[in-house]
């Protein structure tokens, strides 16, 4: 009995033992089933990742070499030829390219297509894959990822024209106090900005000054506001002195008041926030309002409250080296706008450029150009009652020498330099005083507005009795060298150099002849309020113009004792001005800002643009890893 139930046991215990190690057998199958598809998803999810890595690669590759292209040219001409007629089964732009370990990529361009004058609109598309057998193409058994990705490339409206005084390579004030320099604008620098007062202290700016880092400069740029040593900010007018100064000043944009332009964030407000002078900046819907100062530490207002940490950054500026492009602009273009904003019919609408001079000889106005174009130099004089008539963007392929009243709505590009020999004044201003919005825009889009845009200088004053002063301030050291994207090095403007016309850079490129004519009439023409000629009159004291220009801006200023006023804006690489007589006074236009990313400024005068690029849509077509 013993025996038996013993063998029973015996037999139990290895149904158990076999039964254990069958669910340990299964269990350890299921477990490594379980743990290869676990290596198998995270090898999965790792390839996904590496592939998709790859394929961003090889669109940020194409999109770098375009955007550099497009950068530096500012001008859809060069990739034109390249792009054009871009699809799946032609692909443009191709890029093929080996990550060492990781793997390899080809990217390009699938589409290309014009949107409107100012937009291009592409597509790239880039394989990434792993290559298994390092043969350098896509088998049928490699992981690989496939992405599109639209991008937009602009020519958009610079932010540069947002200032009263903009210098690309150094910006500087030397010598002005108190009110001998008042500045009713914002100024700002793709470098350091140096203000050196008088023995009279801190001059008035009743606005923005901003400093940028610019590595590209020779010497390279921090990017700092540098005051004189112990001395404090500039001075600034609060805004009740500011609006009863804008009282005899239609010029001057107007200064922050609650009960007419809104409290803070109110939609009125958000009307007038562009436009207005605001003393005690702040923060105000995320970014500042009013005026401050603002460089690499950060922006402060003038009370030295920090505002923004942030760096500032510096802001491109528009390339005129391509001629041809404006050549075409003021032969095609017609002008666009039907109504003013008020609802009225513009009398201009698709009417092409224009520009007309009064000829004393005939008795009667002349037309300069053909199709909005004027081959060589030009001298344009306006008369009080007799003004220069302008109409769209007029293209001079040499030379521009300007003096006197100026009528209409224009751009003047020249190719080489715009000489300005003696005052320029709108025989119809712009006046920015009232309460009203509206009412004011309907009374300033209808004004005079003047661009003059440079492919070589503006030059101001009289360039036969230019001595060491300005020419000191248009040569180096002053002037700065750069690089540019491709880190090609750019020398320093020197208005000695003699270029193709036979003359220095500074000079006119009018004959012997023809400029002791263009001097003589210029000197023989007083364009003052009275219209009486004076031989005397020979400074410049006032210039109601938008200047840019891609080298030097400056000259002998002021030399008749009146000092000077520019109602408008000075762009340009470097700044020479040189007074002779005091004071010094900016008034900002701002019917050239831009008002948002989609409306156009209150008045567009065919300004320069600037590239820009948005990317778009993103999509994966179709993948396999």
């Amino acid at each position: 009995m013993y025996k038996r139930l013993k063998r029973c046991v015996r037999g139990s215990t290895l149904v158990t033992t076999l039964i254990m190690s069958g669910l340990a057998t299964i269990t350890g199958i299921a477990y490594l089933e379980i743990a290869t598809r676990d290596v198998r998803t995270a090898a999965a999810r790792m390839n996904e990742l590496v592939t998709h890595n790859l394929a961003e690669a090889g669109v940020q590759a194409v999109m770098q070499d375009i955007w550099r292209q497009f950068k530096i040219a500012q001008r859809f001409s060069a990739l034109q030829s390249l792009l054009e007629g871009a699809s799946p089964s032609n692909p443009r732009w191709v890029r093929t390219s080996t990550i060492t370990g990781v793997g390899n990529y080809q990217a390009f361009v699938i589409s290309y297509e014009p949107v409107d004058s100012y937009r291009r609109r592409l597509t790239v598309r880039s394989v990434g894959w792993i290559d298994y057998n390092n043969n350098g193409m896509l088998d049928a058994n490699e992981p690989r990822r496939v992405v599109d990705q639209s991008f937009e490339l602009s020519l958009s409206r610079s932010e540069v024209f947002n200032y009263a005084y903009f210098v690309n390579n150094y910006g500087w004030m030397y010598g002005f106090s108190g009110e001998q320099l008042v500045m009713n604008g914002d100024s700002r620098s793709n470098g350091d900005f140096e203000l050196r007062y008088g023995s009279g202290g801190p001059p008035v700016f009743n606005g923005s000054i901003i400093a940028s880092p610019n590595e590209k400069l020779s010497p390279r740029a921090q990017g700092r506001i540098i005051l004189p040593y112990g001395h404090r900010v500039p001075r600034q007018w609060s805004n009740a002195e500011y609006a009863a100064r804008q009282l005899l000043d239609p010029f001057m944009r107007p200064a922050y008041n609650s009960l007419v332009h809104g409290v803070f964030e109110s939609s009125t407000f958000r009307l007038w926030r562009d436009y207005l002078y605001h003393a005690d900046a702040q923060m105000v819907g995320g970014s500042p309002f009013g005026a401050v100062l603002a460089d690499v530490d950060g922006t402060r207002n003038f009370h030295n409250q920090t505002l923004d940490s942030r760096p500032t950054s510096e802001l491109v500026l528009p390339n005129l080296n391509d001629l041809n492009f404006y050549i075409e602009l003021s032969r095609t273009w017609r002008n666009p706008r039907a109504t003013f904003s008020d609802g009225t019919p513009n009398p201009n609408y698709n009417q092409p450029a224009r520009i007309e001079v009064w000829d004393p000889q005939k008795g009667r106005y002349v037309r300069l150009d053909t199709n909005g174009v004027i081959n060589g130099s030009v001298a344009l004089i306006g008369y009080k009652d007799r003004p220069i008539r302008i109409h769209g963007p007029i293209t001079v392929t040499q030379d521009v020498v300007i003096r006197g009243y100026v009528e209409g709505q224009g751009t003047i590009y020249a190719g080489r330099n715009v000489h300005i020999v003696g005052d320029i004044i709108y025989k119809n201003p712009p006046d920015f005083r009232g309460n009203a919005l509206n009412t004011v825009l309907s009374h300033n889009e209808r004004k005079d507005a003047l661009g003059l845009a440079a492919r070589g200088s503006i030059i101001m004053g009289n360039t036969r009795r230019f001595g060491y002063y300005p020419l000191y301030f248009m040569t180096p050291p002053f002037t700065r060298g750069r690089y540019d994207e491709n880190g090609n090095w750019i020398p320093p403007f020197d208005a000695r150099q003699v270029d193709s016309t036979g003359r220095m850079r500074y000079q006119s490129a009018y004959g012997d002849p023809e400029q002791n004519e263009i001097e003589r009439l210029s000197l023989q023409i007083d364009i003052d309020q009275n219209g009486v000629i004076d031989a005397d009159e020979r400074g410049i004291s006032r210039i109601d113009a938008i200047m840019f220009t891609n080298f030097v801006g400056g000259g002998n200023l002021a030399t008749d004792g009146r000092g000077l006023t520019i109602n408008g804006a000075i762009i340009a690489k470097d700044e020479a001005m040189v007074l002779y007589s005091l004071p010094l006074r900016f008034n900002y236009d701002w019917r050239i800002r831009e008002r948002s990313l989609d409306d156009e400024p209150l008045i567009n005068i065919q300004l320069p643009r600037v590239s820009e690029i948005v990317r778009l849509v993103w999509q994966s077509p179709n993948r396999s890893f």
